[in-house]
């Protein structure tokens, strides 16, 4: 092999010459403005209020320019849900690195939720059309659900191990009925949200699986 091949640049967002492509560049960084834009607009506005020009308008681009990057108003609202697991994910590490609980970043989450009713109507409205096989998020929410369906399987399993989760229960279901548990809450939070306490029947689901609630000393 010659010494040219070994040293050609392996970083997809250099050119031949080893020069950063700026155009890929700038359309990385535009494109992550964008969705973080999004998730501001739809959480302040919810799914039927937010327009693209609206998100368009705030980064400071056309329409048109919006819809380079994302292809059409459902390929955004994907990438925003995507951007906000995300944002959730990196988020929860930190609270964990900090010293919080594996619990407890579940409870701060749904505290969050409650305080963002735009989002959580987006991701209630999207993930019901995206149902349909044919809808263009369809393959993206399903790849979602696939992802956090056992993602928290090893931390079930560590509480159960420790006494603070029933032992009748299988901790890699576990995951799986508080993923459900949620999204059925939040839909009739949204639909009626003076009468449902999200945060308080989401501690009393945690009750039911034995779970000591926030600071309590399980015994040993």
């Amino acid at each position: 092999m010659s010494t040219d091949a070994q040293s050609a640049p392996t970083d997809p967002d250099l050119t031949r010459t080893g020069r950063a492509d700026l155009r890929k560049v700038r359309g990385d960084k535009r494109r992550t403005r964008i969705v973080e834009t999004a998730v501001e607009v739809f959480g302040e506005q919810g799914y039927r209020g937010t327009s693209l020009r609206e998100i368009a308008r705030r980064v400071g681009i056309s329409d048109a320019g919006l819809l380079h990057h994302f292809g059409s108003k459902v390929g955004l609202l994907a990438a925003t849900i995507e951007a906000r697991d995300e944002m959730d994910r990196v988020r929860r590490e930190a609270d964990e690195a900090a010293g919080a609980t594996f619990v407890d970043t579940m409870r701060d989450q749904v505290a969050r939720n409650s305080h963002s009713p735009g989002l959580v109507a987006l991701h209630v409205v999207l993930s019901a059309e995206a149902t349909d096989p044919q809808h263009p998020a369809h393959e993206s929410f399903r790849e979602r659900y696939r992802q956090i369906r056992h993602q928290d399987d090893e931390s079930f399993t560590r509480l159960q191990q420790e006494g603070q989760l029933r032992t009748d229960l299988d901790p890699e279901r576990v995951g799986q009925l508080v993923t459900a548990m949620m999204d059925g809450l939040q839909l009739q939070w949204l639909l009626d949200p003076d009468a449902v306490d999200m945060e308080g029947l989401f501690e009393d689901f945690l009750h039911l699986l034995e779970i000591p609630r926030r600071d309590a000393t399980p015994d040993r």
